[in-house]
């Protein structure tokens, strides 16, 4: 039972938001007109595929900080397996259940109630699939970064909070970076948060960008090898000052 309810609040959860963003985009942009280059029907679509997107990717901020808390760990190195690999490997097993069992379900619910219509053909999808699958790495190294923060703080949670608002208010979750005056929108795209999910979203939308997609696919690589880098730095060098008592 427990389960069950988990589920179907997530559903529920996920579908409140399409809603309340689909409203608001509506009331901000009248029908027949278009602001910043996104007509009222492209802002709909744009808010429903965002948060689909958005809604499969596994959450496991608490994966690693809560073990090195606890030191559980310690007891993680001493299995035959590689703890990074292990926690991609989790992260990645989450994100299917949350594809198929969430975000699939909802897409199709809101091809009906919504009218979105989706440009999808066999090119498309070879362009979004890479830049989708870049993006989960992304968002899954950023992730394991702040977790390994763990071992340098007592408490990580308030990077987890500016984490999250950054990704909130400068990803295109919410608000594609149209909408941004364009002196931010030039800093944000040599920041990670637009690769999570504005980029993805415009490539299924088959919508103009500021970079060529072999230009994007490029800069996805660049961000993926930082982010993996320096969490795998922290990572190891957090690992070397570990200092765990009891048992």
């Amino acid at each position: 039972m427990a389960y069950r309810v988990e589920y179907y609040t997530a559903l529920l959860n996920a579908f409140l938001y399409i809603f309340i963003f689909t409203s608001v985009w509506k009331v901000l942009i009248p029908e027949g007109t278009i602001q910043n280059g996104l007509s009222q029907k492209d802002m709909v679509a744009y808010a429903v595929l965002s948060t689909l997107i958005k809604v499969s990717f596994a959450r496991h901020e608490s994966l690693l900080g809560t073990r090195v808390r606890t030191g559980e760990i310690a007891v993680d190195l001493m299995k035959p397996f590689n703890f990074p690999l292990m926690f991609y490997c989790d992260t990645l097993g989450v994100s299917l259940f949350q594809i198929f069992a969430r975000s699939l379900p909802i897409l199709v619910f809101c091809v009906f109630i919504f009218g979105i219509s989706l440009p999808v053909d066999g090119v498309l999808l070879m362009k979004f699939l890479p830049a989708y699958l870049l993006a989960f790495l992304t968002f899954s190294s950023m992730a394991f970064f702040i977790g390994s923060l763990a071992f340098f703080f007592v408490d990580i949670f308030p990077f987890w909070i500016f984490y999250f608002a950054m990704i909130t208010l400068t990803s295109g979750a919410i608000i594609p970076l149209n909408f941004f005056p364009e002196h931010i929108a030039q800093i944000l795209y040599y920041t990670p948060f637009p690769y999570l999910f504005y980029f993805p979203t415009m490539i299924l939308m088959k919508k103009a960008m500021v970079f060529s997609y072999p230009q994007i696919i490029l800069n996805y690589a660049v961000i993926l090898a930082g982010t993996i880098g320096i969490g795998h730095l922290s990572y190891r060098y957090g690992l070397r000052k570990l200092s765990i008592a009891g048992g």
